[in-house]
This record gives structure tokens, sequence and C-alpha cells, in this order.
């Protein structure tokens, strides 16, 4: 492959018909270019100098090649100069996919179009996927509010952490009326669960013991769903586990119409990420938008 330096200097040692005025002007010495035209006449298999005591002349070769360099040196400074610019424009469609329509609404959705205001030629596309995310399946930028599995699976993805939250357990007072209230983890076997359809198991909830290590239970499980998981459990149909700072839990809390349970055994820290795909540097419109939507992190919950 020829190297553009190498060109370069072919170029500027043709019309100087001297290596060493070329040398002191690139403040190499005589022994570096002549190395340079070395290399490229043996990268051409063919000479580009006839050498003589008084200057360097040419080849017919040389001349028909200094022309065709000439026009490639100019094509590529257009092409560093056109990369240069783009660097930081911010264009073009950015597709981010997230687990579910609360999060999408809670941390996307409100700050969209100040965002894209901000980046005038990019486009933004948002999908919701509740089922497990499969990057080979599922072609987008970006992989918003999901939780450490998705790692796990494609340990090529890049991550940035979203939000971390207490993961509590939630019933409504009907169903604590019918059932009673569990005291302890053990107990919780005896009770129902709604369970989210995708989870390994669908009837498991989270929690963690005196240690701080997590615990799996698995309770009865009559309804397993990926929409209305909170809107069932306001209902009476059993125990579900979620964020506390999601804002439609706060709301279920503040009126009541969900309680906490086992609150001393709430996981602490579950948390949530952003999933990108890896790159270097990382493409303008996706670092654009983490730097933007991460900054907004302190309005969400």
């Amino acid at each position: 492959m020829l190297n553009p330096k190498d060109l370069e200097i072919f170029c500027k040692v043709a019309d100087a018909q001297n290596m060493t005025r070329v040398a002191q002007a690139e403040a190499k010495s005589t022994m570096a270019v002549s190395k340079q035209i070395a290399r490229l006449e043996a990268a051409l298999n063919q000479a580009l100098f006839l050498r003589t005591r008084k200057k360097l002349v040419l080849t017919g070769f040389g001349q028909a090649f200094k022309q065709k360099a000439e026009r490639l040196i100019e094509q590529h400074y257009e092409l560093l100069g056109w990369t240069q610019s783009q660097e930081n424009e911010v264009s073009g469609e950015l597709k981010i996919l997230c687990q579910s329509n609360q999060i999408a609404s809670e941390t996307l959705v409100p700050w969209v179009a100040e965002f894209l205001e901000l980046y005038p030629k990019l486009s933004l596309t948002l999908d919701v996927k509740e089922s497990l995310i499969s990057i080979r399946e599922d072609d987008y930028d970006i992989f918003w509010g999901i939780g450490a599995y998705l790692g796990d699976r494609f340990s090529g993805l890049k991550r940035r952490s979203l939000w971390k939250s207490q993961y509590g357990v939630f019933a409504s007072p009907s169903y604590i009326n019918k059932h009673g209230l569990p005291s302890h983890i053990d107990e919780l076997y005896a009770h129902e669960v709604i369970g989210y359809l995708y989870n390994e198991p669908s009837n498991v909830l989270v929690l963690q013991n005196e240690h701080g290590e997590p615990v799996y239970t698995t309770p009865k499980c009559r309804v397993k769903t990926v929409v209305g998981l909170i809107e069932l459990a306001e209902s009476g149909l059993g125990l579900i586990n979620a964020p506390l700072e999601a804002d439609q839990i706060q709301s279920a809390l503040s009126k009541e119409r969900l309680l906490p349970v086992l609150q001393s055994h709430w996981l602490k820290e579950a948390e949530a990420y952003i999933y990108f795909h890896p790159s270097k540097p990382i493409q303008s419109k996706v670092r654009a938008c983490l730097d933007f939507f991460i900054e907004k992190r302190k309005h969400w919950g």
C-alpha cells in the first residue's frame, strides 16, 4: 500500500530535484528522505529518478506517476478535511430500544424535543420491546433501561449506568387483607406473585437476606404479563417486584393503592443500563445521546 507521506515527499523531491533541500525543509536527514524514495520505488518496482551529480531527474515513469500522485495527495487531504468536518456533526437516524413504556416515558420522552432542537440533522426512532432483547435480531444503536442480563449475554457491548434503585416488593391493601402480610422471606411461598413473562422463571421475586445476598423466591403464580403489572397488583392479584423510584410506584404508594412488603429485605441497588455497540471513537450520534440524557438523570424519579 502506498503511503501518502511517501508520495508527498516524492513530489517535493521531484520539484526540488534535490533530496538535501527537501530534507532541510522537512527537518529530516537526507538519509531519511532517501529511504522514503527507496521504499516507494520498491513498492512500485519502478525507478522514479535518474540520479546525476548535480540533480535528480524524473524517469518517464516518474513523470507520469507524479501527475497521478499529486491528484491522489489532493484527494487524500480532501478526505481528511471531510472526516474532520464530520467528526462532531450529529446526523442520521438514531435508533433506541427500551424495555418498557414506563422507562421510556420517564427517562426519554420529556426531553426528546430539547435533544432534537440541539441536533437538527438528527432523526430519532424510539421503540419498546417487552420481551428479551437480542442484539443479533434487534438492529438498534442504543438499548435503553435494561438489566445486567444483556451484558451477560453479549459481552462485547459497552454500557453506562442509567439508574440504581431499591427493588421492592409491593401488594395492594385488598391482597394483604385477603392473604395476610408476610413477615419473613420463607412465608412468600404461600403467597401469589404477578409474574413478569420474560423473567427466568417468570414467577421469581428478588430480595436480599440479612447479609445483603440476593434471595430468589418463587411464589405461586396465576398471572404472567409484560404489561399492566402495577395495575394488576393494585387490583389485588398478587405481589410484584418493582423499582421504588418509578413514578407509577411512588404514585401508588402515596395514594395507598400499594403497600410495601418485607421492606427490610428489599434489594438495595438494582441497576439498569444503557447499552451500545463498541466503536472507536463512539459514533457522534450515540455520544451526543449518552451525554445529553445521562445529564438529565437528576430529573428522573
